[in-house]
């Protein structure tokens, strides 16, 4: 009888991350291989209900990360923590004795795998590849935001280009250490600690085009969740077909205060439906919402979405072929939004007052329509 081999999955600690991860997993031959994931007291149930084992190690905390990403600030990534979860995760995979480790955000994964002389596969962004060909705009929160809008474009993405290459340095500095310690090979950038042995980039390339890539990168189609169960049919056949339906999506990250507003009586003439929005923020009687919603499915309904602009999310857009209005909460979404207004899929809605949601909404909606058509 032939040993099956053991895969591990160390997605970051989020949903996002948690669900492309759990379609990859789903595509491996069960009868060749041994699926484990990290374990989320937040995802277990997502993990449990395809049938996969979990294991327990130290991660970094997602709430404290996100908080930071909000203000541009990387002091998460401190070598006391780093070195905790390096540990927990060399720990992890020679208990289990894996054959390959799969990652999704975990900086501390290619050491371990290389400490352990384990295959590393990296999901990753588009933007996050040392080959992306487009510059990547600085954070609205940074201190120097103001300063680089004021420049022309050129000498804008010229600072910007030096100062990243400084910042991934300087953030890499307990990586460095820890593989001084360690007895690692020699890294120079956190963004080159965030690759694999083999890279899937997970975007579609004219959203996000790379260089020349090397044979251990390659593209592969969005990553996008079906929920096995669909239970939507009772939500989509309680809406209003007079009205148009507005999707309103903020993953685990969003700020739903900011659209308070949705509660106002003006926006009854929108059937409107929310995904996520746990303390019911939203919560006046024109508005339906679900913990967790089949999306695809829901957006085959939608005339509009309004998101955070993570990944996952804006991938169902344009998959749907709906317009996108975006509430980032990191530099990292802001980076996707980005893309999706060169391509004419979305637009940024950070600065928006009441009075411009209601514009927007109605210029969005028509622009729907001709989304990909």
């Amino acid at each position: 009888m032939t040993t099956k081999k053991k895969v591990l999955f160390f997605p970051f600690d989020l949903l996002a991350h948690y669900l492309r991860c759990l379609v990859l997993a789903d595509q491996y031959d069960k009868t060749q291989f041994e699926i484990y994931f990290l374990h989320s007291e937040a995802y277990a149930s997502f993990v449990e209900a395809h049938g996969y084992q979990t294991f327990s190690a130290t991660t970094f905390n997602s709430t404290e990360v996100m908080a930071c990403a909000a203000n541009f600030d990387f002091s998460w990534l401190e070598y006391r923590v780093i070195e905790e979860v390096l540990c927990a995760q060399i720990s992890a995979i020679q208990q289990l004795n894996a054959d390959l480790v799969i990652g999704d955000v975990s900086p501390t994964l290619k050491m371990a795998a290389e400490y352990t002389k384990v295959k590393y596969v990296a999901l990753m962004n588009g933007y996050m590849s040392p080959y992306y060909a487009k510059p990547r705009k600085i954070s609205r929160t940074h201190p120097a935001s103001h300063l680089l809008d004021r420049m022309p474009v050129s000498m804008s993405q010229t600072f910007t280009a030096f100062g990243e290459k400084i910042s991934f340095w300087l953030i890499h500095k307990p990586f460095r250490r820890l593989r001084r310690k360690y007895k690692l090979r020699r890294v120079t950038s956190y963004l080159w600690e965030t690759q694999g042995d083999h890279n899937l980039i997970c975007d579609l390339p004219y959203l996000f085009p790379q260089r020349k890539l090397p044979a251990h990168y390659q593209y592969v189609e969005p990553l996008i969740y079906q929920d096995k169960k669909d239970d939507t049919a009772d939500l989509l056949s309680s809406l209003d077909h007079a009205k148009q339906t507005i999707c309103v999506c903020l993953g685990s990250t969003g700020n739903w205060e900011r659209l308070e507003f949705f509660n106002d009586a003006y926006f009854t003439r929108y059937n409107i439906i929310t995904a996520g929005d746990t303390r019911r923020i939203l919560n006046a009687a024109h508005i339906i919402s679900a913990p967790f919603l089949n999306l695809p499915k829901v957006l085959e309904r939608a005339d509009l979405l309004i998101c955070h602009g993570g990944n996952g999310t804006v991938n169902c857009g344009i998959q749907a072929k709906v317009y996108m209005l975006c509430l980032t909460a990191h530099f990292e979404q802001e980076w996707n939004v980005e893309a999706l207004e060169r391509n004419g899929l979305g637009k940024s809605a950070d600065s928006f007052s009441v009075v411009d949601w209601k514009t927007e909404i109605s210029s969005a909606i028509s622009k729907s329509s001709k989304v990909l058509s």
